[in-house]
């Protein structure tokens, strides 16, 4: 998107166009403007003008999505008009009623990014961004240019598939408490109900989750969560956690697409909970398939290219 002008140019004019992608689903109405549309060259050189425009959604269609597009070509007395034209494609705005009971609009374009909460979960980001950063899939990693891709609930995606059915390939009911390593710590002082549970990298709730079949657009489907990466999270005192791999089964190639960890479960459903469905997702108002990033600016001076794998998080 363009932020400068080159004073070579004399004057830019700007013609803004708000529209909807599919007329039947919405009109269009006047466009305003709080200033002009032409850039002058003189000073001040720097200038603004916001914009408005009503949208009007055709509820009669009873569609649940609708797209806008702006598109913003420019005008230059001396530069060839061809070489002036720029697109904003990037600004263009989806609507929904899907992602929530209250219809609203987002920029879809834009890939937002999702960040976990260190501070109370720390295991749980551990074990993300071990999987994020060594594995060759590199979940969620904006570096590598790997999005997860959201898969909402079941109601919501386009194969009817419950996210729950992804969990239960790499963490069955019950797998913590028979198969996962017994030295994976709980947090009894936080929640007296506590028990160890199983924690998946990349999410159920994505295309990337090694539970989602390949015949449903998924990305690493497994046959079971022994094929991923096993670790477990253990506290060796109040406020230090260690996440280690697990010696009792064979040790990871680094080739494996997802990662299995036993933890606690407090601090398992606690790292998304309702803050990503409730808060995350929502705001971004993902719908089925949108990509994401994942990000874990506490782990940016670890080094993950080694086979063996040491890393110190500071205390917040």
């Amino acid at each position: 998107m363009p932020v400068e002008v080159d004073p070579k140019f004399g004057s830019v004019t700007l013609n803004v166009e708000f529209d909807c992608l599919l007329a039947d689903r919405c009109s269009n109405g006047p466009q305003s403007w709080d200033g002009a549309l032409e850039w002058t060259g003189a000073d001040p050189f720097s200038h603004s003008a916001v914009g408005k425009i009503n949208h009007t959604w055709n509820a009669a269609n009873n569609a649940d999505k609708l797209d806008l597009s702006t598109k913003i070509t420019a005008y230059s007395p001396v530069a060839n008009a061809s070489a002036t034209r720029w697109q904003a494609d990037g600004a263009q705005i989806r609507c929904d009623k899907i992602s929530s009971d209250t219809p609203g609009c987002t920029f879809y374009k834009y890939i937002p990014t999702w960040v976990m909460n260190f501070i109370k979960t720390p295991p749980a980001v551990a074990h993300a961004w071990l999987i994020q950063s060594k594995l060759p899939t590199h979940p969620g990693s904006k570096a590598a240019n790997k999005p997860l891709f959201f898969l909402p609930a079941e109601d919501k995606n386009a194969h009817n598939r419950d996210p729950d059915d992804n969990r239960k390939v790499i963490c069955p009911d019950g797998w913590a408490a028979t198969y996962g390593n017994p030295d994976a710590t709980t947090v009894p002082e936080i929640s007296s109900t506590d028990k160890a549970s199983c924690d998946e990298f990349a999410y159920a709730s994505t295309y990337n989750s090694g539970g989602m079949p390949a015949g449903m657009g998924g990305m690493n489907e497994v046959d079971t969560g022994n094929d991923c990466v096993q670790t477990y999270a253990t506290r060796v005192k109040q406020g230090e956690w260690h996440l280690y791999d697990d010696i009792r089964v064979p040790a990871p190639t680094w080739k494996e697409v997802c990662g299995r960890s036993a933890m606690s479960g407090w601090i398992n459903s606690t790292s998304m909970g309702g803050a990503f469905s409730g808060g995350f997702s929502g705001k971004y108002r993902l719908l089925d398939q949108d990509p994401y990033w994942v990000n874990f600016p506490q782990f940016t001076h670890c080094d993950a290219s080694k086979a063996t794998v040491n890393c110190t998080v500071p205390k917040p």
